[in-house]
């Protein structure tokens, strides 16, 4: 009983003191460490995990808990009749992450997400895969 008491004192003084941390704080638990956090360059979805739902941010998202599609960076989209060209609007305004070390001076544009698809399908890249968008073309949001 005095055990059980004992630990039952300790699950509570946790408890509280967790709720007392930074909410600046991420804490991330996973089976092993990352390679990196930059999930073009990685396989693995321990890689992918740690980085690209806390880091990074996608054209679209998946609604929680389902399959439908919402908006992410991209405010709207069309898809064209023949299922073959995919013009995205991206939102106006996206700053990029800032730090002590990294202070971005323009907001995301299309080329950011251009970048982003072409180091994916240039052949100097060394993760680069077959080319399945070969004609990317673009303005500032679209």
């Amino acid at each position: 009983m005095k055990k059980t008491m004992t630990f039952a004192a300790a699950l509570l003084a946790a408890s509280v003191l967790s709720g007392m941390a930074s909410a600046k704080t991420l804490v991330y638990c996973s089976e092993a460490s990352p390679a990196n956090f930059d999930p073009g360059t990685t396989t693995g979805g321990n890689d992918f995990d740690a980085s690209s739902r806390t880091v990074y941010s996608r054209l679209v998202e998946f609604k929680h808990g389902g399959t439908e599609i919402e908006p992410g960076l991209a405010d709207k989209w069309e898809i064209s009749d023949d299922g073959l060209v995919y013009t995205f609007h991206l939102h106006p305004g996206v700053k990029f992450q800032t730090t002590d070390y990294f202070k971005p001076t323009r907001d995301l544009n299309a080329d950011d997400v251009v970048f982003s698809f072409d180091r994916q399908f240039n052949k100097q890249n060394p993760w680069n895969g077959d080319k399945y968008l070969p004609n990317l073309t673009w303005d500032y949001y679209t």
